[in-house]
């Protein structure tokens, strides 16, 4: 009966003997009256669920009944309708109620019956029968919550096309995290398994077995619809692709070090990826009807094959096949050997575009062959010099051959073949229109000296037969008919030649990209969902609807526990059926129907098929989960609840340093035995902090989730420095309090230069520098000091001049090499703290250390402490040097005092007249090492033995001497003034020299000068003299 507006249905029958008749009553304690309320949210129609319930009574019996549904959305009570059918069920009276409101998530809905009579007799008592519910979503607890939860899965797709067997089976077993705040539920999965594909398609198959370390899955449920999802494996294997075409059978067996599968759903986009990089063999094994044979066995070096499709759209294609190997072709007498110097294969297609490809063999070999006609017998040996093509970009560029060969037995002689691209230029087709093309110049011979019998080669005699042919073919290796002309020229008994451009050539042809190859396609792997009542009853009939392609018919049968966890969770266990019958699939598990995890699946075990594609392919899910640990909330009673512990507090680091210098991370080691930890906070208010919330969940330093160590990052923006004892505080979900402490060490941080000046910043060593300087610290600077010890100077302590500038100076010490030194600051605070500083933080002139960390500086510019020195030439300290000569030629030492800080490189001294006469240089060397008449090796003094001559003039000359520095800086000429004087002559009483003889004497002086005059300017020549221009032999300007 039906009856609209205040939702009770009263029969009018039972009104009118009410009024008529004297009352019966039903008494009690005759039959147990009872009403079972159960959801019958199903459909008829395969679309919208109906919002139903049946009413199950205790007996068959005619019951007059009073039915009342409360249904508030969003807080809002409904007007709702009510169309009730009776039936029968079992043996007992059933009541259907079909209301016409639609139900929501977060909805509540009361349903009341009062049963009036049983069989006409009034009801008095026991007759009232009442369920609330809350309307929530499948698996996810009204209550936020966050579990673990153990997963094992297998995705199976096995299906026969034409082809042959097409196989793909995904198995994972691992552990997961789920959570829900809201109406969004997040879950991820780690763990591993295995992946065994095999694909058929016209005439070749692939097959793919893989152990996967690590698969990984990330699910987005929002309001109950899978909103996102990744799975992501990696592993390795083996990977066979066999391919069959005209008796010929090749077969690559790769074993793959890496591989990579992605499939991913987000955002309505279905994305599959696949990666493999491997090594191995590729075998070629063909016979024909005519017994002819052809083997390749070949070693892998590079298999990368990767593939990225997207909602059935191949975006990414990559193969690329490196390898060296062997090749042997045998038919009919005939054999061939090539041994394989180079195989590549690749080829890269992207977006629609092939934006990578080569195709490049190399090789070499021998072939040989046996003829027989007519009782004689013809040999055939050669030699393959060189196979090679290189096809890049679908264009040919290398296409070269070269054999020589030899002919005996009855038929004697040599040939040959050499073939290779000649150039390349645009060439006319037949209709006239240009191609590029590249002309392949090919030239065969065969020179017969000798034929005892038979008729081999068509009766041709002895002779010189010559062939070459120009094909003029296009560059575009995927077209056909590529030959646009032919040229040749033929010598020999049939000579000839032509020249022709065959129709319809070249015929063009667009390269074909590759097509998606659907291992998962477009399968989503999801789980069911829709809405269930909460708390679920025995009876219950609900379809979950709610995800597309998947949708699942549950009953609950019964009531009973589910250990997990260490609790005994009281659950109600269910059957369900997937699709319109139980071929598509199965279902069963149990549901927690107490507690504040009410509605959340404690164990479930699923096998059902996904149907997806256009060819009605399907692929096969089996499922099993269930729950590892709860984290929250908690599933105990108060009563059943221990109190935490807090085991440890400790810095990870060990320290921390103070003034906001660095960034630690604090962990309180905290157990609980029911694991319903709530929160762990730390009160660091002695540190200038506030009371801080520690977590869990891998974040704000967390090493790893669920480790029952909560971490948080701790900073010390104050001038605390020692020990200080932290107060942490350990509450659970039931409001347990746990308190404990721990000590952590702080340690005081050094001064900061933020600034530094030298003047001059660019100087010689012995210069007197100025410096400036500034430094921070909270607990005030106590010293600044500059380093100079390395350098062979002092510890120069700086003064604090007005304000906060730390001045001084000092003098830049010899030991300092030449160029750019950073000087060590040692700055020290008013607590002890130092450290040595090379640079100084640039903060800028308006930047301010924030308030919450008033001793930390801003993030500026590090600026070394950099003074350039200059290099200095060497010091030469010589004196005028006065020569009395004798009688004949004679020595004189010749000795120059020289230092410099880095060193000294080299001395020399440009002599003048007093450089031998032999010598073409102007530029003699001295020397420290006692020699060349040194008197004392390593003084210092370097010396050099000057020659005196009886044709140099007395009176006063010049010498230069110059120096150079380890670095090359150099001196100028440093002028020597050498006095050369005569012996003083004693002429005694007895005897003389006669005017005569002296006038004669000094005339021979003077011819020998003039002689010698000559000579030396014929050595050095003039200025126009190229033979020898003089100059700086040295090397000095």
């Amino acid at each position: 009966m039906f009856m609209s507006g205040n939702k009770r249905i009263t029969p009018i029958v039972l009104i009118g003997l009410l009024l008529l008749t004297p009352l019966s009553v039903y008494a009690d304690g005759v039959d147990t009256l009872n009403v079972e309320i159960t959801t019958a949210w199903t459909s008829q129609s395969g679309t919208d669920n109906n919002h139903a319930y049946l009413l199950k009574f205790s007996s068959n019996s005619t019951f007059e009944i009073t039915t009342e549904v409360t249904h508030i959305q969003n807080g809002t009570e409904l007007d709702v309708s009510i169309f009730t059918t009776w039936g029968f069920e079992d043996g007992v009276r059933t009541a259907h109620l079909l209301l016409n409101s639609t139900l929501q998530w977060g909805d509540q809905v009361t349903i009341d019956v009062t049963v009036n009579s049983i069989d006409s007799v009034v009801t008095t008592g026991n007759n009232f029968f009442t369920r609330s519910m809350d309307i929530g979503t499948w698996n996810q607890p009204m209550a936020d919550h966050e579990i673990t939860l153990t997963t094992s899965w297998d995705l199976l797709q096995d299906y026969n096309t034409e082809d042959g067997e097409q196989y793909f089976r995904l198995s994972f077993e691992g552990h997961g995290w789920q959570q829900r705040v809201g109406d969004v539920l997040n879950s991820w999965e780690l763990g591993d398994g295995v992946m065994v594909t095999e694909e058929n398609t016209e005439g070749e198959s692939t097959n793919m077995s893989f152990v996967l370390d690590s698969i990984w899955k990330n699910e987005t449920i929002t309001a109950g619809l899978l909103t996102s999802q990744v799975i992501d494996a990696r592993g390795w294997g083996y990977l066979v692709i066999t391919t069959e075409e005209d008796d010929t059978v090749t077969q690559i067996i790769a074993n793959v070090s890496d591989a990579w599968i992605n499939h991913s759903m987000i955002d309505g986009i279905n994305s599959e990826r696949i990666r493999l990089e491997a090594g191995g063999s590729m075998q070629v094994d063909s016979t024909n009807e005519s017994s002819s044979t052809l083997d390749i066995d070949a070693e892998l070096s590079v298999f990368l094959f990767e593939t990225w499709d997207e909602n059935g759209v191949r975006k990414l294609s990559h193969n690329q096949i490196e390898a060296l190997g062997d090749f042997i072709i045998i038919d009919d007498g005939f054999r061939m050997d090539i041994s394989l110097d180079g195989l590549e294969i690749l080829e890269r297609w992207e977006d629609g575009n092939r934006t990578q490809h080569r195709e490049n063999l190399r090789g070499h070999g021998t072939f040989g062959a046996e003829d027989q006609d007519e009782n004689a017998t013809m040999v055939i040996n050669g030699t393959i010099f060189n196979l090679e093509t290189d096809i890049v970009n679908g264009q040919t560029v290398t296409d070269d051959i070269h054999i020589d060969g030899t002919l005996s037995g009855d038929v004697q002689g040599t040939f040959g073949i050499v073939k290779g691209i000649e150039e390349s230029g645009m060439e006319s087709n037949s209709s006239g229109e240009e191609f590029e093309v590249n002309v392949i110049h090919e030239e065969s011979w065969f020179n017969i000296t000798g034929v005892n019998g038979g008729n081999f080669f068509e009766g041709a005699g002895a002779g010189a037969y010559n062939n070459n042919t120009w094909d003029y073919q296009s560059v575009n290796n995927h077209w056909d008919n590529r030959t646009v002309r032919i040229v040749w020229e033929e010598t020999g008994p049939d000579a000839s030649s032509g020249d022709e451009r065959p129709q319809r050539s070249p015929i063009q042809n667009n390269l074909t990209q590759p097509e998606t190859e659907a291992a998962l396609g477009n399968i989503t792997v999801g789980r069911e969902t829709g809405l269930v009542p909460i708390p679920m009853m025995i009876g219950d009939n609900v379809r979950l609807n709610g995800q597309d392609g998947i949708v699942l018919e549950i009953v609950a049968n019964s009531v009973g526990n589910d250990p997990r966890d260490n609790h005994n969770f009281h659950v109600v266990e269910w059957t369900g059926v997937y699709g319109d019958s139980e071929e598509s699939g199965t279902a069963f598990g149990s549901i927690i129907d107490e507690g504040p995890l009410r509605g959340l699946v404690s164990s479930v075990t699923r096998s059902f098929e996904i149907d997806y594609g256009s060819d009605n392919e399907s692929a096969f899910l089996n499922e099993t989960q269930y729950i590892d640990r709860v984290l929250s909330p908690s599933i105990v009673t108060s009563d059943e609840n221990t109190d935490p512990v807090l085991i440890s507090l400790t810095l990870e680091e060990g320290l921390v340093v103070g003034e906001g210098a660095s960034v630690a991370h604090l962990v309180a080691h905290a157990t609980d035995d029911e694991w319903n930890i709530d929160s762990v906070t730390v009160d660091l208010t002695v540190l200038g902090g506030t009371i801080v919330t520690l977590n869990d969940k891998g974040l704000s330093g967390d090493n790893a989730i669920g480790d029952d160590r909560y971490t948080t990052q701790l900073m010390v923006p104050g001038l605390e420095v020692g020990n200080f004892t932290l107060n942490v505080t350990i509450t659970d979900f039931f409001g347990a309090i746990t308190q404990g402490m721990g000590i952590i060490e702080v340690i005081n941080d050094a001064p900061r230069l933020t600034s530094v000046e030298f003047v001059p910043h660019i100087a010689e060593r012995g210069d007197l520098i100025i410096v400036n300087a500034k430094a921070f610290d909270g607990h005030g600077v106590e010293s600044v000091q500059i380093d100079m010890r390395i350098f062979g100077g002092q510890l120069i302590d700086l003064l604090l001049l007005d304000g906060d500038i730390w001045a001084g100076n000092f003098t830049l010490p010899n030991g300092m090499t030449p160029g750019s030194h950073d000087l060590p600051f040692i700055v020290t605070d008013s607590l002890g703290a130092k450290q040595v500083l090379r640079h100084w933080i640039s903060i800028g002139n308006n930047a301010q250390p924030d308030a919450t960390t008033p001793y930390l500086l801003p993030d500026g510019e590090h600026i070394a402490t950099t003074i350039s020195v200059l290099n200095t030439p060497p010091q030469i300290v010589v004196e005028d040097l006065k020569i009395i000569r004798g009688d004949s030629a004679a020595t004189a030492l010749l000795e120059a005092e020289v230092s410099d800080a880095d060193g000294v490189m080299l001395v020399r001294a440009r002599l003048g007249i007093f450089n031998p006469i032999t010598q073409n240089e102007d530029w003699s060397k001295l020397y420290d090492d006692g020699s060349n008449g040194d008197r004392v090796a390593g003084d210092g003094i370097y010396s050099l033995q000057l020659t005196i001559r009886s044709g140099i003039p007395d009176g006063t000359h010049t010498v230069f001497l110059q120096s150079s520095d380890i670095y090359g800086e150099s001196t100028g000429e440093v002028p020597i003034v050498v006095t050369l004087e005569q012996k003083a002559v004693v002429i005694s009483d007895g005897g003389g020299i006669s005017s005569s003889s002296l006038v004669m004497a000094l005339g021979i002086i003077a011819i020998v000068g003039a002689i010698v005059v000559m000579f030396v300017m014929r050595k050095q020549g003039g200025e126009d003299d190229k033979s020898n221009p003089g100059g700086d032999r040295f090397g000095f300007q």
